[in-house]
């Protein structure tokens, strides 16, 4: 861990708190500059005060195709809150998905996909 101001391993811990969620998040103090912050400082996570898992299941809840107000729906969120957590995630997008290097081969996936050209017709079935 370091510190998000200047970096520095000197740190003190400076105690937990509980979120309403029931999360332990960890504080700390940074002896050079002293700075205080948590566990969560320099994350898409910083200054949220939800659960990890409840952001994590509404987001993959979204990329499943639940839409925006509904995923709020589902998870007692507000429909703004959601679009905030998805713009912090596409804002760190280098951190969690490195971009593939260009001589790796990427494979791309159509799950549950079917095509128009007259009619539907399962993917399997297209010419492409």
């Amino acid at each position: 861990m370091r510190c998000p101001r200047c970096e520095s391993e000197s740190l003190w811990k400076n105690g937990k708190r509980q979120l309403s969620s029931g999360q332990v998040v960890q504080y700390y103090h940074c002896k050079d500059c002293h700075k205080r912050f948590n566990e969560r400082a320099g994350t898409p996570m910083h200054r949220i005060k939800v659960s990890t898992e409840k952001v994590a299941t509404v987001l993959r809840s979204r990329s499943e195709g639940l839409g925006l107000r509904a995923a709020g729906r589902v998870s007692g969120s507000s429909h703004s809150s959601v679009a905030r957590w998805e713009a912090r995630l596409a804002a760190h997008q280098e951190n969690w998905s490195p971009t593939p290097s260009p001589e790796s081969e990427v494979t791309l996936e159509g799950d549950e996909l079917y095509t128009k050209v007259g009619k539907n017709r399962p993917a399997h079935e297209s010419e492409g």
